[in-house]
């Protein structure tokens, strides 16, 4: 890989920190009492910023949301799965310890900037070798920074974006929390002969759950740019995503395309009253109103 290949790679992986938990299903109370019970470590925990005397009063009313990056992303989908096999929170917590703690306390990071200073397998520029190296000095960096972000478990995800045609899968046995992450060689029939054969084993495929991560952070990097689009694409992209109306027709009118909004609801005598009396039916729109059972209504809008 180049290096530019290398950083984006790292970008990817550690420092965009986009993706909500409620996009992987998970809710506010999981991932604050996985956080507070170091099941999900390194996350900063949902606080209010109320407390904080040098904010204004507008600010003191916003809350800080979770935003994960892709590599804590893929931990919580993998806690939610153990959570789903019945793994008691005392495991995963152990199991976290393993995953991401002792790899810190081990300097994992440290060599991994060392074998890359030392063997430049992806010639990095002398730039490049030097700020390794700095960082590798400054002890506070490397404790809290490097050291909580790469371990073998966010070298496997990086290796799974990167070989996306191995399979990758999870290991772990519940009972004795011993835990592997397999790249889809042979070896595993050999390795079976110890642990993993005497207890039950969970064995969780990875690749889908990095690509279900993978297409969520896609999903939240929109471009905002938008001018490549006409202006008909533009007003059919704000229809889909903004209105998300049940069906949008394209019509030809003067050989020019119209894209034409229709909206269904179903409301009852007096909602659809008060429907009418309260909004604004623009001009060339048409309501259609269809008669349902139990004095219920169907109303059709269609706007140009």
């Amino acid at each position: 890989m180049k290096a530019t290949e290398i950083l984006e790679l790292g970008d990817i992986v550690y420092d965009q920190r986009d993706i909500s938990p409620a996009q992987l299903d998970v809710t506010s109370r999981q991932i604050n009492y996985w956080i507070d019970e170091a099941i999900v470590p390194f996350v900063q925990k949902q606080q209010t910023t109320d407390t904080i005397e040098s904010k204004t009063d507008v600010e003191k009313t916003k809350t800080k949301w979770i935003r994960l990056n892709l590599a804590q992303a893929v931990w919580v989908s993998i806690v939610k799965e153990l959570f789903q096999f019945k793994v008691s929170s005392e495991t995963l917590k152990e199991l976290a310890k393993k995953v991401w703690q002792d790899p810190r306390e081990k300097k994992h990071a440290d060599k991994v900037f060392k074998y890359h200073i030392d063997k430049n397998p992806n010639g990095l520029l002398k730039e490049e070798i030097i700020k390794l190296k700095n960082h590798i000095e400054d002890e506070l960096l490397m404790e809290h920074h490097f050291r909580t972000i790469i371990n073998p478990f966010t070298d496997m995800i990086k290796s799974a974006i990167e070989r996306t045609s191995l399979p990758y899968a999870m290991l772990c046995v519940p009972e004795t929390n011993d835990y592997d992450f397999r790249y889809g060689d042979n070896s595993l029939i050999i390795d079976l002969a110890s642990v993993y054969l005497q207890k039950p084993m969970i064995s969780l495929p990875l690749t889908p759950i990095i690509a279900k991560v993978l297409s969520v952070d896609f999903d939240n990097r929109k471009k905002k740019d938008l001018n490549y689009l006409s202006n008909v694409e533009r007003q059919i992209r704000d229809i889909v995503v903004f209105k998300r109306p049940k069906i949008v027709e394209i019509a030809f009118e003067n050989n020019d395309i119209k894209p034409i909004i229709i909206t269904e609801q179903h409301k009852s005598r007096e909602q659809l009253a008060q429907y009418i009396l309260e909004n604004k039916i623009a001009k060339d729109a048409k309501l259609l109103i269809d008669i349902r059972s139990q004095d219920n209504y169907k109303i059709t809008l269609i706007k140009k």
